[in-house]
């Protein structure tokens, strides 16, 4: 039966947008500068999903090297997350079912007790 199960891992990144013109280590010159998000996630059927991995990165335009930015921070400056809600939270949709089940099960179990 498990066999019948798909599951596997993918993973994205995501331009977040121009942040400024900094000197380039690689490039040895002023070079603009843009933040990324590399991100990795785990799935079952490909759509219930969660995120096992995030990076922000700051990357070179022009090279396309840079480095990596503390998550913690730019999360917190972030106005929304940007990963697509079924890649970020897609697991929540399994348990909300199974929730609903056992809710509607404790209502018909009541409905039940009360119309004897």
């Amino acid at each position: 039966m498990l066999g019948w199960i798909v599951f596997g891992s993918g993973g994205d990144s995501l331009h977040l947008g121009h942040v400024d013109h900094r000197h380039c280590e690689t490039c040895d010159r002023q070079r603009p500068f843009s933040l990324h998000l590399r991100y990795r996630y785990g799935h079952i059927y490909w759509v219930f999903a969660w995120v096992t991995m995030r990076e922000y990165l700051m990357i070179c335009d022009v090279c396309s090297r840079g480095w990596e930015l503390d998550a913690k921070k730019i999360r917190e400056s972030l106005k929304e997350d940007p990963i697509p809600f079924m890649r970020r939270l897609g697991w929540t949709f399994p348990v909300g079912l199974i929730a609903s089940f056992v809710v509607m099960g404790i209502i018909g179990s009541a409905i039940a007790t009360v119309s004897r």
